[in-house]
Parts: C-alpha cells; structure tokens; sequence
C-alpha cells in the first residue's frame, strides 16, 4: 500500500461500496429497528476517526461526554483481531473468546435511532437479518453475506495498520483522551486494544470466494484509486 493515500477517503470509499452491494438484499432491518443495536460493537481506529469527525461537526459532545462515563471492564473485548482469527484458523490454533458481559443497549442510540448512523463502522452495517430478530432472537443471514462482511473486516484493518481494534469505547476514548493530561483513562481506554495486521489469509469459505472475487477486486480498487 502507498504510505501517501488518504486512508479516511478509502474507507469511505468501501463503506460506500459495501452499502451499494447490499442495498437490493431483502432485509427485515428497518428506521427504529435496534434490536442489535447492543454495545458489543468492535472496530478500527480509523473508523473512530470518522466518527470523532463526524460528532464534532453534528455538536453531539454531549452524547460523546456520556459514552466516556462506562467503567472499561464491563465491556465486551475481543481477543483477537480479524486478521488474527483467519491466521489463527489456518493454522488449526485456538481462538481466543472475548470477555462476555450482559448485553447492554448501544451507547448511541437515541429513541432507538443511531446518532452516528452516517459514518457507523462496518460491524454495525453488516449487522443485517432476513427475519426480525425480535422474534427470533438471532439475526438469519446467508452464507455469502457473512462472507462478504468478513472480507471487508479484513481490508479495513489492512487499511488500518498502525492502528487498533477493540470495542467501539475503548476506540473513541483512547482517540479523545490525551495521555499527558488525561493518563489513566488513556491507558484504561488502550489497555484491551488490540494492534492491527496485515491479511495473511482471506477468510472466505470455498463456496463463496468465486461470488466475491468481484467484491474484492472493487474493494482493492478502493485503495488504487485513492
């Protein structure tokens, strides 16, 4: 990858790609429906960035100020990362389970509607069912869905080198808190982060990775074109 590429313009780039991909899926997922809309959230710090852009010029301080109230160990943290997991898979290793906590209603959220809907990161936009999941209890997606979801997971942490992965708290306040002024809710805030890697391997099953062998290349094209 080129070291002189906006990685902000790329992952909306792919953010845009993947909502174009998707759009025509015959989704239960609707304005209000937040049934999966808990605090088991995970993403990059760039995608944090977007976000910490975006609650900046939409003055949402306030709703920033409140998330930064959750005690950090209560949170769900995974331990490893995606591109961690699909190395860890190939080598038949095993995988790490994150720490599980009592689900709790996404922090922004409000009367049921995503205050950060625009810029929300890929773990939120893949989060889609066939059913309601009210009346189910889980969300029901396809194969390839998944697929497709866990192939941008991995490029957006390629794009993301350098950077971190963890819950979407622990991204947001180790980005806003200042190590020199605000040293233990930093270091609380980082502590769990994971550092991003490369792809070692594409996670992709072998029924599906002729179906996304165009979704990749436009993805790729995404980092090109940038």
């Amino acid at each position: 990858m080129s070291p002189y590429f906006d990685k902000k313009t790329v992952l909306q780039k792919m953010y845009q790609l993947y909502d174009q991909q998707s759009k025509n899926w015959p989704i239960a997922c609707q304005c209000c429906c937040s049934h999966c809309c808990t605090d088991r959230i995970w993403m990059t710090t760039i995608e944090g960035s977007l976000i910490i852009d975006y609650i900046q010029k939409q003055n949402l301080q306030d709703i920033l100020n409140q998330t930064q109230q959750i005690v950090p160990d209560r949170r769900y943290h995974p331990k490893t990362t995606i591109n961690q997991e699909a190395f860890l898979s190939i080598q038949d290793a095993p995988i790490p389970l994150p720490d599980e906590f009592p689900f709790q209603e996404c922090y922004f959220l409000r009367d049921n509607q995503c205050t950060i809907y625009p810029v929300r990161p890929m773990s939120c936009r893949t989060m889609i069912s066939f059913v309601k999941c009210q009346k189910t209890g889980h969300a029901d997606m396809t194969s390839i869905q998944i697929s497709m979801a866990t192939l941008f997971y991995q490029y957006i942490e390629l794009l993301d080198q350098g950077g971190y992965y963890g819950n979407y708290l622990n991204i947001i306040e180790m980005m806003t808190s200042s190590p020199e002024i605000q040293p233990i809710q930093h270091a609380l805030a980082k502590n769990d982060l994971l550092e991003n890697t490369k792809i070692h391997f594409v996670m992709i099953p072998p029924q599906d990775r002729n179906a996304l062998i165009p979704t990749m290349k436009a993805i790729q094209q995404c980092f090109l074109n940038s």
